[in-house]
């Protein structure tokens, strides 16, 4: 199994659209082939936030990524996050 998981900060004001941001994109993920779980953590009084996304190849994950970036990109992220998000893969064991 594999785990995507995205840091970010929001800017000053946006947290809230971040996270309408993140949930989008997490429920396009869930909808995907071997998709095992997609969350949205959201730091609470802060503007931290962590999505997390759970499939179960790496070849679905991939897959799953690519067919969403619409998704994502619609959101234009540069409005919404300080600096750039932070993007890690895990192997899950």
């Amino acid at each position: 199994m594999i785990c995507g998981m995205a840091l970010s900060t929001a800017k000053a004001g946006k947290a809230e659209e971040l996270v309408a941001a993140a949930l989008e994109h997490a429920n396009a993920l869930r909808q995907q082939p071997g998709c095992v779980g997609a969350y949205v953590l959201s730091e609470r009084g802060a503007a931290g936030q962590v999505s997390i996304s759970l499939f179960d190849s790496e070849e679905t994950f991939l897959r799953a990524v690519e067919a969403t970036r619409p998704v994502i990109a619609k959101h234009h992220l540069e409005r919404l996050v300080e600096g750039a998000p932070v993007f890690r893969v895990f192997d899950v064991r």
